[in-house]
């Protein structure tokens, strides 16, 4: 092996009481169906042992960890004794306050502001209560054991901003619970991502851990190599939750040999053994052959387990209780490492910071822009002087709810349900710690930034008393806003739901605050609801402080003109103490209602997953059954594999590919941590160097490499898949060949189908037949459709899914087809196109070993019965299909080429430079370890660094040799000459007519089955009809009424937020299959957006008109069919604009979160720009206002509201001092507040607007695609 010779580190732990586990007959089950997940598991697992849970995808894995760490979720029924003992060597501990436990999610939950050290140092502080010598001493030994020193003071990174690997993660990942010292740890898939050699380093570590600290370590893997295998103590295999075997690895092999299954030579016994225990649901006849095997050796291990296995007896009175996620420091420490880390991250984060303290700047001037110094001598002014306190009390901090609401669900949510499943931090110690921080920066400093400008902007009282109480008021409003936020995402974790919680707490907030529906008219079955709305008590005392005593023509206060408005809006004058308290308490009520949820709702995210609903009917093949080997299933359907590889190649134009000399480069621009450097720092990586290889046809080509090589970038490069974006730059050189032309990376791209490493832009909605046939219908269109179906019949018999047609794709939400099924798909798609070169980056990625078999299987067919030149990366191959490979590159982490040819002559080659490989031993797995480096240690680095360089040298000076071919030397092929010889193969776009109505039946079909989409379609409009007539009907003729129409006609602003919410929950979906379709090749930009519009529209006029039922007819505006259809033709174009921003906004980010604060700036901006809440906006505004689709149809619908044949009455106000009424009639309103506008003329300016708003969202997606392409 490549690792022999290697020094091992030293870790010097503490030592851990050893515990050793006793489960008897454990059965788990789901408690809603009884469904049983796991059957009978039984073990005794001693202290210092390392053991594997093994089977395929949906075998109970993960399950069976969560509940042998004590991790049991309520949808599950536990059977069963298990039981944890002190061992009998540990008189000296005491067990019951220093055992532990630790568990690793299969998921990475990572500060990606912090570095390796940082995240490992916060762990340690969490839970070692050690002196800061010894916790940076275990740091740093954790480090190099796991393979993180050269990384030690890189960020985590995310998808936005570069930093650790994938494998990186993952091993950090491992070092977080390694750093507590626990007698037992569970890992659910800890080699996930990682390279074989990087899996064995870790399981290498593991199994010294568990052998000089007597720890013990239970993982579940998908495909272990078989090094790795024989490292373990005990392995367990599972099929479809019953045991098959569980024992000693020693006794495995011996155990399958009496059956009469002796593993192959050169076979990874892993693999062969979850072969063995696999169930193939493709075919019913695949299925009962491979499901009596299976049986058969239950039953024998039944038999066996019953008959000889020796179960130990243990003392129960040494039986314990470990500190399963248990604290491990105090609360206030908890609050200091916590409060420490968070400014960490927020000083880290630029971006957020900047946007932090210019967000309220910006909305402040603004606001105080559109509001500027109103006459409070007009009714015009008053109205615009009372509209700018309500928009100062609620529009700045309903911002922030939205913003603090992303900003929790992104990140700091997931941080602490990870921690908070660990035991390590409790909900109180979370929540103070993130007030201690934020404290100053968003509830004083925004405020006081938003306040400053605003408040004088707008023209108010120059009083230091008035001004503090100003601010104090919507200080308090802003951190009741943040106590809501919290509770919203205590009640859930998805941004979407949590907005959702946000956004309606804030519609009743804003409807029951007195400014929209005067409180002393609303109904009497809501009025109660303004003592619950904090924005009540924040509005009416930013009212009383402003209008209390004020603009008096007399000594007599009570005629005063602000006090008559003040009891006209249902306050009082010199309200002030007791709205301000009632204010404190709310801010204090909102947080402890947010403590009590996070208590009640803990969410632990390894069991997120582990149980859900379905809501597709249950079909077999969906209940774990995995694919068996591709040769019975041909059998099954009568194809013959043909050997005579020559012969089957004679009817294709085979392709060779031929890379010459190919290097690439990224230039990234990013944030300058320092002014002084620029605002921009750039940062050149190379990422391929000379890179030379040949890729036959006929047969699977491999790209091989650990982490970080280059793999994915040269697959990505040659497709053309490399494109630039505003900050980060490619730069590539070399040349591609097909058989001895050299054509240009766009040539190649027209030939060649790509398979993503993803498959998440499959509709979930569509079956597997719907699929294939939306895909050939545009696709194939060149074809009859009874071919197309012939070829899509074809394609699913090839790729083993016609057990699965008629089965939904499915997501984490709807139960669908399984991981390997929806690869399989991915994969049927390109095929359709019939390209000569397809090329797959990782196809199996993901899956467990069984199904990845199955995979390559498929492709090595479609090899040979097609001639097709199959290119793909992979990490850890299988030593049987290795052999199988046509052309290997193999590539080491500096982007550098190790070899390129077959499998044997790579055998040849390194066997002759003195690396033999051993027998019994993954031939692939042995190359990668050649070229990895080992940074564990210095002196293994040293020794591994230099064997790597000595194998590229050597490569370079000799392997290049093998590659020179004279013939190769010829010029670029023209496009003339490209055409003439690979006509036939290139992908051409189908027609545009075809391409819309073909988008149009595949949209309208995931429109109908998404519940979720249709309602946001269909149902948010109406809705906002019914809540707006519960607080406005019936509307008077009185004085209080015209306020009461002006709040009405400004709330059908918030349909401009429906538009957007409607096209968040539609058009990312829609837009990412789009996006594969078009980087096909296979139509254009128009179709697909001409599409949506069609199938967008009629529903958007179909929920307008129901809103003008409600808006009309119920609150009681003019009953007219001028004003009916004026409304519902308003609405329309509302919700359309809303849609348009939607796409614009959704085609830059792909984020929701942060589509919905970008976009919820500009829309808040919006309404207050209509025109009805200020009355005397400057110049510019009104031009800005031109583009404003609110203006318009603001000004429409409180025309309509104010006929002039309307009569009004002012009984309750509104008399002028010779007793007539201020407004008699609509004309009168209108004309006193300057709203008198044309209305025929806005109906026809705003469908020019609505169509300028679609443009602009057609030609930044076509922008994004065609133009700058970010």
């Amino acid at each position: 092996m490549a690792t022999t010779g290697l020094l091992e580190n030293d870790i010097s732990f503490v030592r851990a009481p050893p515990i050793a586990l006793h489960a008897r007959n454990v059965t788990i089950s789901a408690s809603k169906t009884n469904k049983v997940l796991v059957n009978s598991f039984s073990v005794d697992l001693p202290s210092g042992s390392v053991m594997a849970v093994m089977g395929g995808s949906g075998s109970g894995k993960t399950t069976l960890l969560n509940v042998l760490a004590s991790k049991v979720s309520k949808g599950l029924q536990l059977d069963g004794e298990i039981h944890y003992a002190l061992e009998d060597n540990s008189e000296h501990f005491n067990a019951d306050t220093e055992a532990s436990m630790a568990y690793l999610p299969q998921h990475d939950v990572l500060p990606a502001r912090l570095t390796c050290r940082e995240t490992l140092m916060i762990a340690a502080d969490l839970k070692l209560k050690s002196s800061l010598e010894k916790k940076n001493e275990i740091v740093d030994q954790l480090l190099l054991e796991l393979g993180l020193r050269d990384c030690a003071n890189t960020l985590v990174g995310d998808a936005r901003n570069r930093g650790l690997s994938g494998g990186e993660k993952r091993r950090l990942s491992v070092a977080t619970q390694l750093v507590s010292n626990p007698s037992f740890m569970f890992l659910d898939e800890p080699t996930t991502g990682l390279d074989a050699y990087s899996a064995f380093l870790l399981v290498k570590s593991l199994k010294k851990l568990a052998r000089d600290g007597q720890k013990s370590f239970i993982m579940s893997v998908h495909q272990p190599r078989s090094d790795i295998m024989f490292l373990l103590d005990s392995v367990c295999i599972l099929s479809k939750g019953n045991v098959v075997y569980c024992g000693k690895t020693t006794e495995m092999i011996p155990y399958f040999d009496s059956l009469g299954y002796s593993v192959p030579h050169l076979v990874n016994p892993a693999d062969y053994f979850v072969d063995l225990s696999s169930v193939d649901a493709r075919t019913e006849y695949s299925k009962k052959k491979s499901q009596e095997l299976v049986d058969q050796l239950v039953q024998q291990w039944d038999d066996r387990q019953s008959q000889m296995m020796r179960l130990v007896t243990f003392d129960t009175s040494r039986g314990i209780h470990p500190r399963n996620m248990a604290a491990r420091v105090s609360f206030w420490k908890q609050v200091e490492v916590l409060t420490r880390r968070n400014i960490k991250l927020n000083s880290s984060d630029h971006f957020t910071l900047v946007a932090t303290f210019t967000e309220p700047a910006l909305v402040g001037a603004i606001m105080g822009w559109i509001f500027y110094k109103p006459n409070p001598n007009t009714q015009e002014g008053l109205r615009t002087l009372t509209s700018s306190l309500y928009a100062t009390a609620v529009l700045q901090c309903y911002l922030y709810l939205l913003f603090d609401t992303y900003r929790l669900t992104e990140q700091d949510i997931i941080l602490y349900d990870r921690e908070r499943a660990e035991g390590i931090v409790s909900p109180a110690s979370f929540m103070l710690a993130r007030k201690l921080l934020l404290f100053w920066t968003d509830d004083i400093m925004m405020i006081l930034i938003f306040v400053t400008i605003s408040y004088f902007m707008i023209g108010l009282e120059v009083s230091a008393k008035k001004f503090f109480l100003h601010f104090s008021v919507v200080f308090l409003i802003q951190l009741s806003c943040s106590g809501l936020a919290l509770f919203s995402v205590a009640i859930s974790r998805d941004f979407a739901k949590a907005s959702l919680v946000g956004n309606m707490s804030f519609t009743l907030l804003s409807l029951a605050c007195g400014f929209f529906v005067n409180a002393k008219s609303m109904p009497v079955y809501v009025r109660w609801t303004k003592y619950i709305a904090f924005t009540w008590y924040g509005f009416g005392a930013l009212v009383s402080n402003t209008y209390t005593d004020k603009l008096c023509h007399s000594s007599n206060k009570d005629q005063c003109e602000g006090n008559a408005l003040i009891h006209s809006l249902g306050f009082w004058p010199h309200w002030r103490s007791l709205p301000f308290s009632i204010l404190f308490c709310f801010a204090l009520g909102n947080f402890g209602a947010a403590l009590i949820m996070f208590y009640i709702k803990k969410v632990d995210i390894a069991l997120q997953n582990e149980v859900k609903p379905s809501k597709t009917e249950d079909n077999d093949g969906l209940e774990g059954d995995r694919e068996s080997s591709l040769d019975d299933t041909l059998q099954e359907i009568g194809v013959e594999k043909v050997e005579d590889l020559e012969s089957k190649l004679s009817d294709f134009v085979p392709i060779t590919v031929t890379l010459r000399n190919i290097n690439l480069e990224v230039m990234a621009s990013q944030l300058s941590k320092s002014p002084r450097h620029g605002w921009l720092q750039k940062k050149t990586k190379q990422i391929l160097q000379d890179v030379n290889a040949v890729f036959k046809p006929g047969m699977i080509n491999a790209i091989m490499g650990p982490s970080g090589s280059g793999k994915s970038s040269l697959l990505n490069l040659i497709s053309g898949r490399s494109n630039s974006s505003l900050l980060v730059k490619f730069h590539s050189t070399g040349s591609i060949l097909l058989n001895t032309n050299s054509i240009s990376k766009e040539m190649f791209k027209s030939v060649c189908s790509y398979v993503s490493q993803d498959d998440d832009h499959l509709l979930a909605s569509l079956t597997v037949r719907e699929t294939f046939e939306f895909a050939a219908a545009l696709r194939l269109h060149y074809m009859t459709s009874q071919q197309r179906r012939s070829k899509i019949d074809e394609i699913l018999l090839a790729l083993g899914l016609t057990h699965c047609e008629n089965t939904v794709i499915g997501n984490e939400f709807v139960k669908g087809i399984s991981g390997g099924e929806k690869r399989r798909v991915t994969i049927g798609v390109q095929l359709l196109n019939n390209s000569p070169i397809l090329l797959l980056d990782e196809p199996t990625s993901g899956l467990d070993s069984f199904t990845s078999a199955a995979i390559l299987e498929i492709l090595e067919n479609l090899c040979t019965e097609d001639g097709k030149t199959v290119i793909i990366t992979i990490h850890q191959p299988r030593s049987e299909l290795f052999q199988k490979f046509g052309h290997v590159l193999l590539l080491a982490r500096s982007g550098r080429a190790a070899f390129n040819g077959t499998p044997n002559e790579m055998i040849n080659y390194f066997a002759n430079i003195g690396h033999v490989c051993p027998p019994y031993t993954n031939v692939a797995d042995y190359f990668l370890d050649l070229i990895s480096v080992n940074t564990q240690n210095e002196q293994n680095e040293m020794i591994s660094r230099q064997r790597v360089e000595s194998l590229l040298d050597n490569w370079r000076l000799k392997g290049n040799n093998i590659m020179e071919d004279p013939v190769l030397d010829l010029n670029e092929m023209s496009k003339g000459q490209f055409l003439g010889e690979y006509d036939v193969f290139i992908k051409k776009p189908c027609n545009a007519v075809l391409a819309y109505f073909v988008n149009l039946r595949r949209q309208y079909t995931t429109t109908r089955r998404n519940i979720n989409s249709l309602m946001a379609r269909v149902a948010q409009v109406p809705g906002s009809g019914i809540i707006f007539a519960l607080y406005w009907a019936p509307i008077k003729h009185n004085f209080k009424s015209v306020g009461n129409r002006l709040g009405l006609a400004q709330q059908s602003t918030a349909l401009y937020f429906i538009g957007m919410l409607a096209n968040l929950a539609c058009y990312p979906a829609e837009r990412d299959y789009f996006y594969e379709e078009y980087n096909d090749n296979v139509h254009g930009i128009a179709p697909f957006f001409l599409a949506y519009m069609t199938l967008e529209l009629p529903l958007t006029a179909f929920s307008s008109s129901i809103y003008a039922v409600f808006t009309v007819l119920v609150c009681g505006l003019p009953r007219t069919a001028g004003n009916f259809f004026a409304t519902m033709y308003c609405a329309f174009v509302i919700i359309a604009c809303g849609e348009a921003l939607g796409i614009m906004t959704n085609t830059f980010f792909r984020r929701p979160g942060f589509v919905v604060n970008c976009i919820s700036v500009i829309l808040s901006i919006g309404t207050q720009l209509s025109g009805l809440m200020s009355l005397h906006m400057s110049r510019v505004l009104k031009g800005i206002n031109y583009l404003n689709p609110l203006n318009y149809t603001s000004m429409i619908l409180i025309n309509y509201s104010f006929p002039s044949d309307m009569k009004l009455t002012c009984e309750d106000g509104g008399r002028k001092p010779d007793g007539s009424c201020q407004f008699s009639n609509g004309h009168d309103v209108l004309r006193e507040y300057g709203l008198i506008k044309n209305t025929q003329k806005y109906l026809g300016i705003i469908i020019c607007v609505m169509i300028i708003y679609r443009l602009l969202s057609y030609w930044v997606l076509k922008a994004k695609l065609e133009w700058i392409k970010w």
